[in-house]
C-alpha cells in the first residue's frame, strides 16, 4: 500500500479529466483531497476543465447554514470545473458552487441521487450506460430539461430509448479517470473499511467506476490498521482497487459519532412538543402511518421531526428508513439514524424504494400545483436539487408530502383549540404551475399511487379531479385560511372531518 501526501495524490489529476468524489454533506467526504486540489489550482492554474461527479452536495454545513469554503465550494473556481453532475446543491444561494452555477461558470446537471449511484455502478461494470424509467415526466426527462440546470449545460447527457415497448431514459457511459474517496481506515494491504461511518453513500460505486475505466482510486482515511484488525464485513473497497492512501486522523465534529454509526446504543433524550407548525405536521403524519409500516423519510420535516413525533406518540412499531442507508432506529438531520439497526449500501436502498418494497414515503414539498405536481428542486430563487426524491417517488405507492400551507414570515400558535394565525406567510406554496416538476402527480395517480398532502391547516388528497380537502384543523377558517391561500380551485370532501385536537397541543392531551 502506498501512503502519500495529499498534494502528491491530486497530482494524478490532469486537465479535462472526469473526477468522481465520494460523500454526502460532510460525511464520507475526502475533504483533505478536495482542499489539495483547490490549492494546486490556485497555485498553478491546473488542472482545468474537470468534470466532477458527486452523489450529493459536499459541504461542512448544517441545515442549510455554513459550508462556505468547504467541500465542492472549495473547487467552485472559474476554470477548474467545466462540468458538474450531482443530485443536490447548497440550500443557500450564496454558497460558492451555487454562485458559479448561476453565473454559468460551470455546466451543471442535477440528476437523481439513486440514478447517479446506479449509473456509476453500470460504468464500473463495463456497461454502455444506465437504462431507467426513473425520472420520466419530471425535469430530468430528456424531452423536458434533461437535468440541465443552467445555460452552460447545453449538451444533454441522456436520451429517450424504447425497450420492450417501454420508454426509458438512457444515460450513456461516461468514463471516470480518478476517484477521490473517504474511508474510516485502511489496512496494510490497502483494503478500506467503514467501521466508523454512518453510511457509505455510494463510495463503492465511485471506486468501481474509476477502477473499471482504468483510472486511479485515491483514498483519504483516518487511520491505518493491521490486516485482520477490523471485521471483513466492515470492508467496502478491496485493496487491489486502491492506488494510494492519504492519512488525515481527525474526523469532523459528529462525523463518526458511535450513536450514529451503530457502534453504541444509548437512551435518547425525551421528545418534547415545541409548539411549532412542523411538530403539528409531523404528528398528523405519524397518526396516519399504518401499524408496523416500513417508512422512508425524506429531508426536512420528515427526517427531522417525524421520528420525534413518533417517539412522543409511542409509535416504536414504525420501521424508518432513509436513502443514505440507515435502516431502523430514529433518523435525524443529515441522513443518519440514532440507535440504527442496520446500514445498507446506498444502491440497495434505492432498489428497495424504486421497486416499491417500502410501504410509505414521507417527503417535504417546496411548492405544489393544481395537477398534483410537486417541486422540491428549484423554487423561490433557491437551488437545492432533487437528491433522492425522484427515485423514491418512482416506486413507493403511498406518498405523503408535508409542509406549511404558506411560508415567508408565517407566524402561528397552536393549542388544543387548534391553530391561530398571527401573520400570514408572504409566499403561497399551492400554485397554478410549479417552477419545476420533481414529482409528476398525474403520472403517479394514473399508476394507482396514493397521494396525500399534510399541512398544519388541513390534509388534502390528490385524485382525478385535483385536490380535495378531507380534514381541517380546528380554529381554521375554510375560506380565509385555506381557499384564499391556494391559487387554484380545490374541492371539499362532503364529510369534512376535524383533525384531532391532541395533534395541536400534545403536552395538554
Amino acid at each position: 500500500m502506498k501512503v502519500i501526501e495529499a498534494r502528491e495524490a491530486v497530482s494524478v489529476i490532469r486537465p479535462g479529466m472526469t473526477v468522481a468524489i465520494s460523500g454526502g454533506g460532510y460525511r464520507v467526504v475526502p475533504e483533505t483531497l478536495i482542499a489539495a486540489l483547490a490549492e494546486e489550482f490556485a497555485r498553478s492554474g491546473s488542472p482545468r476543465d474537470l468534470t466532477i461527479i458527486a452523489v450529493a452536495m459536499l459541504e461542512r454545513g448544517r441545515s442549510g447554514k455554513g459550508g462556505e469554503g468547504t467541500g465542492l465550494n472549495r473547487i467552485a473556481r472559474a476554470g477548474l470545473m467545466k462540468r458538474i453532475i450531482v443530485s443536490s446543491f447548497s440550500r443557500s444561494a450564496t454558497r460558492e458552487l451555487n454562485q458559479a452555477i448561476v453565473g454559468n461558470e460551470v455546466a451543471a446537471y442535477n440528476f437523481p441521487m439513486g440514478t447517479i449511484v446506479q449509473w456509476l455502478r453500470a460504468i464500473g461494470a463495463g456497461r454502455p450506460g444506465l437504462l431507467t424509467e426513473v425520472g420520466l415526466g419530471t425535469y430530468v426527462d430528456p424531452r423536458d430539461e434533461a437535468g440541465r440546470v443552467n445555460a452552460a449545460a447545453a449538451e444533454p447527457l441522456s436520451r429517450i430509448v424504447e425497450v420492450a415497448g417501454h420508454e426509458m431514459i438512457f444515460y450513456p457511459r461516461l468514463p471516470v479517470d480518478v476517484a477521490l474517496i473517504k474511508a474510516s481506515a485502511a489496512d496494510a494491504r490497502g483494503n478500506l473499511f467503514f467501521d466508523r461511518e454512518a453510511f457509505d453513500h455510494g463510495v463503492f460505486e465511485i471506486a468501481l467506476a474509476a477502477r473499471g475505466c482504468g483510472g486511479k482510486v485515491i483514498a483519504e482515511v483516518n487511520r491505518i490498521v493491521p490486516v485482520g484488525e477490523i471485521h471483513p464485513r466492515m470492508g467496502r473497497i478491496p485493496g487491489a482497487f486502491v492506488d494510494a492512501v492519504v492519512v488525515q486522523p481527525e474526523a469532523w465534529e459528529d462525523e463518526q459519532d458511535p450513536i450514529l454509526t451503530g457502534a453504541r446504543r444509548e437512551a435518547l433524550p425525551a421528545p418534547v412538543d415545541r409548539g411549532l407548525a412542523r411538530d403539528v405536521i409531523a404528528r398528523a403524519v405519524v397518526a396516519d402511518l399504518p401499524q408496523g409500516a416500513m417508512v422512508n423519510l425524506g429531508a426536512g420535516i420528515p427526517m427531522y421531526d417525524v421520528p420525534e413525533a413518533a417517539r412522543l406518540m409511542g409509535r416504536d412499531d414504525i420501521y424508518f428508513s432513509v436513502e443514505q442507508g440507515p435502516m431502523g432506529g430514529w433518523p435525524q438531520v443529515g441522513g443518519v439514524s440514532r440507535n440504527v439497526e442496520m446500514i445498507l449500501e446506498q444502491h440497495e436502498v434505492f432498489q428497495i424504494y424504486e421497486g416499491g418494497a417500502a410501504d410509505v414515503s414521507v417527503l417535504s414539498f417546496g411548492e405544489v400545483d393544481r395537477h398534483g405536481n410537486v417541486n422540491v428542486s428549484r423554487f423561490a430563487g433557491m437551488l437545492p436539487g432533487s437528491g433522492g426524491f425522484i427515485n423514491i417517488t418512482h416506486g413507493i405507492r403511498n406518498l405523503i408530502f408535508c409542509g406549511t400551507l404558506t411560508t415567508g414570515g408565517l407566524a402561528e400558535s397552536f393549542s388544543r383549540d387548534g391553530v391561530s394565525i398571527q401573520a400570514e406567510g408572504r409566499i403561497k406554496r399551492f400554485v397554478p404551475k410549479v417552477e419545476q416538476v420533481t414529482f409528476n402527480g398525474p403520472r403517479a395517480f394514473a399508476q394507482g399511487r396514493s397521494i396525500t398532502l399534510v399541512t398544519e391547516r388541513g390534509i388534502f388528497v390528490v385524485d382525478g379531479d385535483g385536490f380535495r380537502l378531507v380534514r381541517i384543523a380546528p380554529g381554521i377558517r375554510l375560506d380565509e385560511d385555506i381557499r384564499a391561500q391556494i391559487l387554484f380551485p380545490i374541492t371539499i370532501a362532503p364529510e369534512l372531518k376535524i383533525m384531532p385536537p391532541e395533534l395541536f397541543g400534545w403536552a395538554a392531551a
